[in-house]
């Protein structure tokens, strides 16, 4: 079923130049065009004509074939030219895009938290599309800072291209489902990638540093299929700590936290994660954001709801001053 979804999946992403996928968000200077032959015309919602050459950073527009009795006809869905993102990594990544389990990190958004921008979409899997219901507490608070950084006109789009427990090899590989679908989402334009506070399940599984970092450089290289000159951001591996149990159980931690003790964390595993964090630091990526504040809830590895908001914040300051840098440099103005 799954393999059937992917299939369908990248049959869509492949007719989308030609009609564009509803509530998709297209990097600048990346937008959908009708194959050559057919007269069309895109309008932004209030009905007005756009520039057929460079249609503007906006939304939501829309793609209209003219017939020949100057009728015309949807292409596809509504759609918008902004920045997006691709957020790749393992747990801490994808949870940014789910509202459970709290226990991996995930939570969903509250009143509190501020609302999500009115020109944001994500598509956290195959299945579900592009959507602007955006109710996981990482992904709000992350479009909520960078519609902060660049101002509320400039729509953004997150592509969810992480897996839970996936090492570096995993999403190096394309034969794992972590790497078919880093695969599958790197095939989409992007204005950039993040990878995101990386590196735990190597780090337990004691991968040598200089494999890790040779993974990795893989990993690079498929993010920029479809946008080879975009910037790809490394959030590192988190701190690690030990397990906080009650009588050796962390469900009784939970009901009990007052009794509960955090476990002294193997020095072993420490220093391995130091090795790992070393081998990101050699691979020159641009910083995705500070994590060594950030610390983890019960288990010692996943984010409390604080850390998901700290989390976000970092790598939303992080993507707009990388974002602003390179638009600058390309173009000789900033966003």
């Amino acid at each position: 079923m799954l393999r059937l979804l992917a299939l369908a999946w990248l049959a869509t992403v492949t007719a989308a130049a030609a009609q564009p996928v509803p509530n998709q968000v297209y990097p600048i200077g990346k937008a959908p065009r009708p194959p050559p032959g057919i007269v069309w015309q895109a309008e932004d919602e209030s009905g007005r004509i756009l520039p057929e050459d460079s249609l503007p950073p906006g939304g939501w527009y829309r793609l209209l074939r003219r017939e020949a009795d100057g009728t015309t006809t949807p292409l596809g869905g509504r759609f918008a030219i902004g920045l997006v993102v691709i957020v790749t990594g393992q747990s801490q990544a994808s949870s940014l895009f789910a509202t459970a389990p709290a226990a991996a990190g995930a939570f969903p958004a509250t009143h509190g938290d501020p609302p999500a921008p009115p020109l944001a979409a994500m598509l956290p899997d195959e299945a579900t599309g592009w959507t602007t219901a955006i109710a996981p507490l990482g992904a709000r608070i992350l479009l909520a800072e960078l519609a902060r950084h660049f101002g509320p006109g400039i729509p953004l789009g997150l592509v969810n291209a992480a897996w839970g427990n996936s090492s570096a090899a995993m999403l190096a590989d394309p034969a794992t489902p972590a790497g078919a679908r880093l695969r599958r989402m790197a095939a989409l334009p992007a204005s950039a990638a993040i990878i995101l506070a990386h590196g735990t399940t190597d780090a337990l599984a004691g991968t040598p540093p200089a494999s890790y970092a040779e993974r990795l450089s893989a990993v690079v290289a498929t993010l920029r299929t479809a946008s080879p000159a975009m910037p790809v951001l490394l959030a590192p591996l988190p701190p690690l700590l030990g397990r906080t149990t009650l009588l050796g159980s962390g469900r009784l931690a939970m009901l009990l936290p007052g009794l509960a003790r955090r476990q002294t964390l193997d020095p072993a595993l420490a220093r391995h994660a130091e090795a790992i964090r070393a081998a990101q630091t050699g691979l020159g990526l641009p910083s995705g954001g500070a994590m060594e504040a950030i610390l983890p809830g019960l288990d010692g590895i996943h984010w409390t709801e604080t850390g998901v908001r700290q989390a976000a914040r970092e790598a939303a300051a992080a993507l707009a001053a990388t974002l602003r840098s390179a638009a600058c440099t390309r173009a000789g103005g900033c966003l």
